[in-house]
């Protein structure tokens, strides 16, 4: 199905411009294997220097007019996207970042998924590890598999590990699902390198193994039987956090990326508990849960460049919701007196002053996606934008253009 666009803008200093891409719209293949796919195409003829306000958009093949549009000293790069399932906003973000990492240097690339996942699938880039980035058995993966287990991400991957070892980006998840597999990890972590303290740990949080769901212990923490401790519990995770970070990580034998991990995984509990706990206390309609999850992206990133060096370039994968500005919505801002949102892109330009955001949007299509969180997902049909969205407006600039996928800038 043919597919059209459009795009918000951002308010602020640091927002600048930003690039709107509509692809077309298929389900994502997640029968992933891994191959190493051809680079992008490279750009067509066009006079020095003549801007692209508008364009006709060839999918990948105008990766590169896109990247090209990106001012060269922009340190955070997001890439935006409107659905978790439909294919051709992989491939152009894979091929946006493809370009940045190998012409203008960056070297991370961060993720929102899951820090665990994505710590094995550095591992396989960096080839660190034979195995393949993701388990075969798809039913290992958290849910939702579809978002990283496909054959976009399988492609994505293998082209980074077939860099040069000084090339390859580093990835990082930086999301706060992963309580219980963060959990384990700061446990295996402590069992190679601190017994003692390892037992510990396990110690005061054997409470979250009669759990199979961040939501169903959250509901434990707020009505259940957790709920006469809930304080406890906090206190217990945060000087836990503690311990990890200034008594003893510095003193281990073990690499600075292998400390990062141990102290991000405390971090995702800690984090995890935050969200899950709020999803379940604050009242229908509560930005809360929404804004301790982007904040703790906004803390990964902040903690990811501290380790890899202040001046490190990084591309950030989000959803468009993520990325965007929430000061740019009526219910965005920069206080939780009237219940406001913030987000990721809010707080990466307030917080960097060299940021460029490029958002994918769509009119129809289709979407992997599963009916309810933890169902089986399947290919589905998008309803076609309202008339008064933006994205219902800019469908009929495409069909009056006669250009069915195409970019354009935005001033802020």
């Amino acid at each position: 199905p043919q597919v059209s666009s459009l795009d918000l803008s951002c308010s602020g200093a640091a927002a600048q411009k930003l690039i709107a891409i509509v692809p077309m719209g298929c389900q994502l293949s997640t029968n992933a294997t891994a191959t190493n796919a051809a680079p992008p195409a490279p750009a067509r003829s066009r006079k020095e220097g003549e801007p692209l306000e508008f364009a006709a958009f060839d999918d990948c093949e105008s990766a590169r007019e896109v990247f090209e549009g990106i001012p060269d000293d922009r340190e955070v790069v997001l890439l935006g996207e409107s659905t978790h399932g439909t294919e051709e906003f992989y491939r152009v973000r894979a091929a946006v970042t493809k370009l940045l990492v190998t012409e203008r240097g960056f070297r991370a690339v961060v993720l929102e998924a899951e820090w665990p996942m994505m710590e094995r699938v550095n591992e396989y880039t960096h080839r660190r590890c034979a195995e393949r980035p993701f388990p075969e058995d798809e039913s290992e993966m958290p849910f939702p598999s579809w978002m990283w287990r496909n054959q976009c991400m399988a492609d994505f991957f293998s082209w980074c590990r077939e860099l040069a070892p000084a090339s390859t980006p580093d990835i990082f998840g930086m999301d706060c699902y992963s309580l219980f597999e963060s959990k384990a990890a700061v446990l295996s972590f402590l069992e190679r390198h601190d017994p003692p303290f390892a037992a510990e740990v396990q110690s005061r949080l054997a409470f979250l193994d009669r759990f199979k769901s961040g939501l169903e212990y959250g509901d434990a923490k707020v009505h259940g039987g957790l709920s006469r401790i809930a304080g406890h519990i906090q206190d217990t995770l945060t000087r836990l956090q503690a311990k990890l970070q200034w008594t003893g990580a510095d003193a281990y034998d073990c690499t600075d990326v292998e400390r990062l991990s141990a102290e991000q995984n405390a971090e995702v509990v800690i984090a995890a508990d935050e969200y899950f706990t709020k999803c379940v206390s604050e009242p229908a309609g509560s930005q809360a849960s929404w804004n301790a999850r982007d904040q703790h992206m906004t803390t990964t990133l902040l903690r990811i460049r501290a380790h890899l060096g202040a001046g490190t370039r990084v591309v950030v994968w989000a959803h468009n919701s993520h990325v965007g500005d929430s000061t740019a919505t009526g219910r965005g801002g920069v206080s939780f007196d009237a219940n406001e949102t913030w987000n990721l892109g809010q707080m990466v330009r307030a917080t960097f002053r060299r940021t460029w955001v490029v958002g994918q949007y769509t009119h129809r299509g289709t979407v992997t996606a599963a009916p309810k969180w933890g169902a089986a997902h399947s290919s589905m049909a998008l309803h076609p934008a309202t008339p008064e969205s933006y994205e219902g407006a800019l469908h009929r600039v495409a069909v009056a253009a006669a250009a069915p996928s195409f970019f354009f800038r935005t001033a802020a």
